[in-house]
Order: C-alpha cells, then structure tokens, then sequence
C-alpha cells in the first residue's frame, strides 16, 4: 500500500511539468515573432530609405547639420578652403572644454563632408603639437595676402640698416668728437654751458641709437618678424630725432650770433651744424613717409590671438586668413554675463553662422556698398551703448560687415551726396529711412531744417533710373501728437513702382472686451508679430523665426502696376476681428487711458494688411516695408530669455527680422544663391510646407503606423490565444 501511494504521488506533477513547457514556447515563440516583426520593419524603413532621404536636426545648437544655403554655398565654392580647430586639450581642463572641443570639431568635419576635394578640416591641439602649431603659423606667414603686406616692411627696414642707420649714428659720432673737442680745448669759458647742453643732447641719442638698433633686430629675427614693433622703433626715430637735431642747429646759429669772441674752431662748428644735418634731415624725412605708406599688418593681429589656449579657429583660402575667437563661436547668451565666467550652457554656439559669414569675406573679393539715408538727427552707427542716446543701428551694421558689405550713412540734411567708398564698390544699396523733419522751437532763432521735395529729389537722383533699394516706410505721427505724418516718397512709389504706403492708418491689435461689440485695446498693440509670408525666395524660409514690425502702416498694390513692373506682396497680417486700420488713433488712446473699451470706427478698416512687397523693373529691384524702426537694433537684435535643452538662455527675440533685412540685401544684390546665409538657424517646433512630404508624414502618423501597430498586436493576440 506505502509502495502504490508513492507511486501515485510520483506520477502526479507530469500535467503541471507539460503545461510549463507549452507556455514556455508559447512565451518564446511570441518573442521571435516580435523580435522578427521589428527587424521586418527597420527593413521596410531601411529599403524606403533609399528613395526618399530625409533629416532633421534636433539640436537647440544645430552642431549635427548644416543649413541647406551653407551646404550650397561651400558645394559650389571654387578655391580651397582650410578650417583649423586649435581648441586646446590638458588633463587639467574643466569639462566645459571637452564640449566646446567636440563640437567645433564636429562642424568643420560637416564643412569637409560637404565638398571634400575643396574643403580640408584640421584639428590640433596648441599645447602639444608644437610641430604642427609652428608649420601652421609658417604656412598662414607666407599666405599671399600677408606676404604682401610684410615685403614692404622687410625692404624698408632692409635699406635703413644697410643705409641710413650707419649715417645716423655716423653723424652722432662725428658731432660728439667735435663738440667734445671744443670743450676740452683751452680758452674763452663762455660757451662752455652752450656746448655742454649739445653734448649732452648729443650723448643721449647716441645711447638711443644703439638701444634702437639693438631693438630693431631683435624685431626682425626670431621665427615670427614683428614688424609692427619695428616700425614703431623707426617711428619713434623719425619723429624725434628730426626735431632735436633741427633744435641743435637753431641753437647753434643762435649761440654765434650772441658771442663774438668765440674761436674759430666753435663758429664753424656752430655755425656748420644746421649743413652737416641736411642730408639725415631729408632721409629722415623720407623714412616717415615711407611709414605712412606701410599697408596695415592683418597678419600679426591674426597671429597674436592664436594662443596655446585660446580656442582659436582658422579659415584659409590660398591667399587670405581669418580666424575665429572663442567668444565670436560661443558668446554668452546674456550680454549681462561676463564673457571669462560663463559657463557651456550659458553661451550660444554661433559656428556656423560665423564659419560661413568668414567663408565669404575671404572667397569674395568685390563689395557691394550699403548707403543708410537719413535726414538730420543723431549719428546710426557711433555712440555710447546701452546710453539712452545709443546708436540705433550700431548692431545691424557689424552684422552686415560680417556678411561682407562696406556700410555708411549720408545725413541728407548735411551732404549734397553720399560718403566716398575707396575702392569702390561693385554696387550701392540705398536704405532710406523714413524722413522726419524736427520739431520747431519758436524760442529759438535758428530753425531745424526740414524735410522738402529738394531732398527727395536729392535721394532718387543718387539712386538713379535703376535703383537698388528698401524703403523703411510705416505710421509715424505727426507734430501735432498722434496725427500722422504723410510718408514723403508715397507718390514716387505709387506711381513708378505700384505701391502705395496707407501712411494714414495705423495698424492695431485690439481683443474681445466684457460686452459684445466691445473690445480692448492689447498690450503693445501697435507690434505686429509672425506675418503671413508669399512664395517669393525673399520670405519663403523665414517660417521658424520670428519677426516683430512696429507701428506699421499698411501697404496697397495697385491690380494693374506702372507698365514694365512687377510687383508682389512678401508679408501681410491676415483678416482678422481683432486687427484694425486704425485712422484716429487719439480716441484709442484717450479711451485706453479712461479704462473705458473701444468700438471700431466707421473710417477704420479689417485687413488683410500688407506688411512689405518689392517690385521689379528692368534693373531695378525695391523692397518696401512699411515699419520704420523694425530694423533697428532694438528689434532686430532684441534679445530675451527662452527655454533651451542647457536651461534658461537669452536668444534673439526677433530672428525673422534680419533674416528679412539680409535677403532683400542679397535679392537686390543679385545674389539670391546667398540668401539666407549667415543668419542663425532658428530651430523650435518642424515646420513642413504644403506638399508630397507633408502628405507623407500625414499618411505615415494617421494610417500606417497605427495600422503596423494595430497589425503586430494582432497577431500577437492571435500567437497568445492559441
């Protein structure tokens, strides 16, 4: 019986042991078909590849990709380019030095995939490779550019060394024995103080001419010549020395007429000294004019801020070289934070842009000139920043150097015509402000002068039949409060070019109010944000950066424009209940004040509201936008806080601005293949335009990923239940 039971015990867990196994290969079997379902997919996505490439860069700082016009730009680009990274690297960096390291290299090795046989990228570290520091800063030396401007350097110190260096100290000497004889020759005492004071004059510039000598050579051996440091020995030389030897003779001559008694010997010494120093006299002359000549030395600023620690980074061409700071790549977000003591997220990565703006200064020799029109007022460009009489568009024009144009103003009310450019440009783009005359003082007996027809002419005569030019339109009041002042170029733009500037209506942003019917005026209801863009290659990619135009007045184009011309709206704000054409814009404020809300008058107008519009005219091309100070520095370099992957950070509040300002340049330059290059990338949320892709990713979100999903879970349900 004992035997029979352990039996039966023994038998009993055969069922549980099979259930086991069979759900064992169930659960592996499901794993398979998962693990097969998901390498099925990454092959479909693998073979869809391809025939349809696509990317997007996700990055806040853009360091995996390049902008579209950058990889245009450095695809075409026809002579060889060089991007040398010297971003320094110890053992006792700080960890904010491996980032900046990595990314900067990580970019020029973008820029050589782009265009490989053109563009090379080189990396090294400064503090180690020694070898290849010194054959870098031998290479960059001897680049056209630099050689050019250090030959004359080396000849003119060639010729004083080998000339009239020795005829310097020569006639020193000379002097010296001669005044040293007479004063130990016995006699009259009389002049001993006279003699005494040449000598002594004489003694000293002996000893400054050895120690120039001394200093001169040491400038000019040495691995790196400084050139600079000696022409300043030189200068110094033939700025003093000139005038104490014309000093000695005056003194001289004057010392024989005062003493008749003096011997022969010190009358002809005296009386000869303003002959014998002639001939150094003219070639000292001679020597300071040469060094006026000396052509500016690029070459040793560029070498003095390529240190062993400095994150230098170098562009080449064959001829010329620019190099990169550390603080032009990786400014500091906040202007308020000091530029030494920021950290990694605290800084923007401004490669790109400043690599590509580089790339152009050195492979485009010819400028285009750029000609601010202004009448009366403060200076655009010169002032104390951050001062409430700061230049307004000091910012906007080193941005525009940087993309290689030659920048000035002409204050209409002060110069017949525009400043001189040497060497002239190629081209000259016209901004025209929009004129205001001042405000009369009746105190006063002197009146500012005021904008006429004269000085309207005066402009369009300069610009000529086929202008090139933006025309900064917009609402402006008047001198009567917030009357507006008529826009002075309206006729001339309405009738050549199809355009009509609505300088009587303001355009103005108004929300619901507590009744209906009622509304409110908005906080900064007089800015106008995001506009609707046109196809035109002007606005096409602004989509991602936002743009801020002030007190706009809107534009009209005409249906049929002047004959010859097209004209096309670029921006515009969309009809909207809570968008007016404001013409008496004096009861908005006075209700605004009163807290009381505003109705729509009968004379005020819905959009839609042209913001901007060019035309085109033979070879002529315009942009008008009708915002008078969008492109000041205050908006079109206005900086604020924004959430970024490193935290809290400053960036341009209103990127769209000079993005729009850049393109019409390049547009009415002629030189669309340009557009959009060196303006930062404005990355946010993807945008994608209308079209087969945007129907892709529709098709691919709404139906055949929820359906792959809807598969898979299928059969799993159908592998499970089985």
């Amino acid at each position: 019986m004992a035997v029979g039971r352990e039996s039966s015990s023994t038998s009993e867990p055969a069922p549980a042991r099979d259930e086991f196994q069979g759900r064992h290969l169930l659960i592996g079997a499901n794993v398979v078909f998962s693990v097969a379902v998901a390498v099925a997919i990454v092959g479909i996505l693998q073979w869809g590849a391809y025939f349809k490439h696509a990317k997007a860069d996700l990055t806040d700082s853009s360091v995996n990709s390049l902008a579209p016009w950058t990889e245009k730009l450095f695809g075409d680009v026809q002579q060889k380019v060089r991007l040398t990274s010297m971003y320094f690297e110890t053992d006792l960096e700080d960890e904010d030095q491996a980032k900046y390291r990595t990314k900067v290299n990580d970019l020029i090795a973008l820029y050589q995939g782009v265009n490989p046989s053109m563009v090379e990228a080189d990396h090294f570290n400064p503090l180690q490779d020694h070898a290849k520091r010194e054959k870098f800063l031998d290479r960059v030396r001897n680049l056209k550019k630099f050689k050019e401007q250090t030959t004359p350097y080396g000849e003119l110190i060639e010729r004083f060394q080998a000339s009239l260096g020795g005829q310097i100290g020569d006639l020193i000497q000379g002097e010296l024995a001669g005044v040293t004889a007479l004063m130990e020759a016995p006699g009259d005492d009389s002049t001993k103080d006279e003699l005494g004071q040449i000598q002594q004059l004489l003694e000293r510039w002996g000893r400054e001419i050895e120690l120039s000598a001394r200093d001169l050579e040491d400038a000019i051996t040495g691995a790196q010549p400084r050139y600079g440091a000696a022409k300043t020995v030189l200068s110094g030389l033939a700025g003093s020395l000139p005038r104490d030897l014309t000093n000695i003779a005056t003194f001289a001559a004057q010392t024989v007429e005062r003493n008749v008694d003096l011997s022969p010997a010190a009358v002809a010494y005296l009386s000869g000294a303003g002959e014998r120093y002639q001939p150094v006299l003219d070639e000292l002359g001679a020597l300071s004019e040469s060094l006026n000549a000396l052509p500016d030395l690029d070459i040793e600023d560029l070498l003095s801020q390529i240190g062993p620690t400095s994150n230098a980074l170098v562009i080449e061409t064959e001829e010329d070289a620019k190099i990169l700071s550390f603080s032009d790549v990786w400014p500091p977000g906040d202007p308020n934070i000091p530029a030494r003591s920021a950290r990694f997220g605290q800084r923007v990565f401004k490669g790109e842009e400043n690599v590509t703006t580089a790339t152009i200064q050195l492979t485009q020799k010819e400028r285009s000139a750029i000609t601010f029109v202004r009448f009366a007022g403060p200076p655009l460009f010169f002032g104390f920043p951050g001062s409430p009489e700061a230049p307004p568009y000091m910012e906007v024009k080193r941005r525009l150097e940087e993309a290689n144009f030659v920048v000035n103003e002409w204050d209409v009310s002060a110069a017949e015509t525009p400043p001189p450019v040497d060497p002239p440009p190629v081209r000259t783009i016209f901004i025209v402000l929009r004129p205001s005359s001042p405000p009369q003082n009746p105190m006063s007996q002197q009146q500012q002068p005021q904008f006429s027809e004269e000085h309207k002419q005066k402009i369009l005569a300069q610009m000529g039949e086929n202008p090139r030019a933006i025309f900064l339109a917009g609402w402006m009041p008047g001198p009567f409060g917030a009357f507006p002042e008529p826009y002075p170029f309206d006729a001339y733009l309405n009738d050549e070019w199809g355009v009509h500037v609505a300088s009587d209506l303001l355009v103005q942003r108004v929300f619901m109010g507590r009744k209906p019917g009622e509304f409110a005026v908005a906080q900064q209801s007089w800015v106008m944000t995001d506009p609707s863009r046109s196809d035109q290659m002007i606005v096409k990619d602004m989509r991602g950066r936002k743009a801020a135009f002030p007190f706009v007045s809107p534009l009209e184009v005409v249906s049929e424009p002047p004959d010859g011309v097209t004209v096309e709206p670029l921006l515009w704000c969309d009809r909207s209940e809570d968008l007016w054409g404001v013409k008496n814009v004096q009861q908005y404020i006075e209700r605004a004040r009163a807290g009381k809300g505003v109705t729509r008058d009968p004379g005020d107008i819905l959009g839609r509201f042209n913001l901007a519009a060019c035309a085109e005219r033979g070879d002529g091309k315009i942009v008008v936008i009708s915002s008078r100070s969008c492109m000041a520095d205050a908006f079109s370099m206005a900086r604020g806080l924004a959430f970024t992957a490193e935290g809290l950070t400053f960036k341009e509040r209103n990127p769209g601005n000079i993005h729009l300002l850049l393109n019409s340049l390049y547009w009415l330059n002629d030189k669309t293949e340009w557009m959009n290059v060196g303006t930062p990338v404005a990355l946010g949320t993807i945008e994608i335009d209308e079209g087969p892709e945007l129907t892709f990713v529709r098709a691919f979100v709404f139906a055949i990923w929820p359906a792959m999903v809807a598969c898979c879970g299928g059969v799993a349900w159908w592998v499970r239940r089985r």
